[in-house]
């Protein structure tokens, strides 16, 4: 296979959370041909239990976007190239490749909405290491970011639309309190922030409305508790309206000492990848599999920036190194 042909082949295969069959089907049926027997768990992951202490993971799933497949030089851009149906690429290449699989792998589903596809898996597999596959343009992700997501609502009374005030300019006072939290610090790799991702208020009329929502994230660094950056906030937003914390979760670090690390630096070596530690600012499965007690890394092709825009992309090549990575990576555990 070609990494290009078959990252296009993979962008075909619609893959929305919830909706994974079609994809799952397409892999279960690409890993059949190599000889390789898979298993669909829950309905929902695909898994080859080798028998191994190490899994090579990634998701099935895409947002619920519609994006068109393009190609602009050593470019394809689409909706899931990079996050993460370029790590599937890198996979299934590696799987084409090796003589023998000293890993096992988990092809997850829901990552995008619910995480259920990393949460059954972490029920029936307790592996000692997990390379979680998505883009870091290559790099090794040993710190993982914590993360917040809120849902508020602010009530007012409408008001004539000359007059000044309403239920958005009281979320736009709430928000400014939420963005001057001290607990917004400097990082190593990036910086702890809040981010407002989506704002409603119906306005037909001459007038400020009574009625405001709107979702907002906050990524933490590593060393932060979620549970009381959350719980400062739900202060702050009761003073104006009501919240729901849709998700909290605590970030962490892996030790550059650790074996799982020690084992991907030697794998970039052979590989002939600049080794270099950074930090994932965005949730992944990582979460779940170091909160199973899964010592994990985050590592893949494509550029996390651009992931769920118009300009997702990923480039070739970065698909054929993640897949030399991995055939280094399954040596290195053999030796």
């Amino acid at each position: 296979m070609h990494a290009k042909d078959l990252l296009l082949s993979l962008l075909k295969v619609p893959s929305y959370s919830k909706e994974e069959k079609e994809m799952m089907d397409f892999i279960a049926d690409s890993i059949a041909k190599m000889g390789y027997e898979a298993k669909i768990e829950d309905e929902m992951n695909l898994v080859i239990d080798a028998g191994h202490e190490m899994y090579i993971a990634t998701h099935m799933d895409t947002i619920r976007r519609e994006m068109p497949i393009r190609i602009e030089e050593n470019r394809i851009y689409g909706r899931g190239a990079s996050d993460a149906k370029a790590s599937i690429a890198a996979i299934l290449l590696f799987l084409e490749r090796a003589r023998e699989l000293n890993v096992s792998v988990a092809f997850l589903s829901d990552e995008e909405e619910d995480a259920k596809g990393s949460q059954a898996f972490v029920k029936k597999h307790r592996p000692k290491n997990a390379i979680i596959m998505e883009p870091t343009s290559l790099r090794i992700c040993n710190y993982q970011a914590g993360s917040i997501e809120a849902i508020f609502e602010i009530e007012s009374d409408e008001i004539h639309g000359s007059f000044c005030g309403g239920a958005i300019d009281e979320a736009m006072e709430m928000l400014r309190e939420l963005k001057a939290m001290e607990c917004w610090k400097k990082g190593k790799y990036f910086d702890s922030c809040l981010t407002v991702q989506e704002i409603k208020s119906i306005n037909p009329y001459y007038l400020c409305p009574a009625k405001c929502e709107g979702r907002i994230e906050a990524r933490l660094l590593a060393e932060q508790k979620a549970d009381e950056v959350a719980e400062e906030m739900k202060t702050i937003i009761e003073r104006y309206g009501k919240v729901d914390f849709k998700e909290i979760w605590d970030g962490f670090e892996i030790g550059e000492k650790e074996e799982i690390v020690q084992i991907a630096k030697k794998a970039c070596f052979d590989a002939s990848i600049s080794f270099s530690l950074d930090g994932m600012p965005s949730w992944t499965d990582a979460i779940i599999f170091n909160n199973a007690a899964i010592k994990c890394i985050i590592f893949g092709p494509g550029e996390l920036k651009y992931a769920h825009t118009t300009k997702e992309f990923v480039r070739v090549r970065e698909i054929e190194k993640a897949a030399e990575f991995l055939l280094a990576l399954n040596k290195a555990i053999a030796n």
